[in-house]
């Protein structure tokens, strides 16, 4: 996912991660949100607790964040197939959830 800045230029997920991490970035987001429990490598939650202080951002929004990076980062190296086949599950997960929640 790219974002745009205030001045229009698009950046990367992990550009704009960087620049929330040393304060030149902010984040906002908007839309529906799924509680998940997860457990990590204890020198990853240092870091993460590391990134989440100096960006005076939240742990959650942190997570979020890097969770963006990383998928963005994984999708782009998908090859096709593997890249439409990623997008049906998605949308029939999605589908699934609308139907719960419906």
């Amino acid at each position: 996912m790219a974002f745009a800045t205030d001045n229009g230029e698009v950046i990367k997920a992990a550009d704009h991660a960087a620049a929330i991490v040393e304060g030149r970035g902010k984040t906002v987001y908007v839309g529906s949100t799924k509680l998940i429990t997860i457990r990590i490598p204890m020198h990853q939650a240092v870091q993460l607790q590391a990134m989440a202080q100096k960006s005076g951002k939240s742990r959650n929004a942190t997570i979020s964040t890097l969770l963006e990076v990383g998928m963005e980062e994984v999708r782009d190296r998908l090859d096709e197939a593997t890249m439409t086949e990623l997008l049906a599950i998605e949308q029939e997960l999605f589908s699934d959830t609308q139907q719960l929640e419906g």
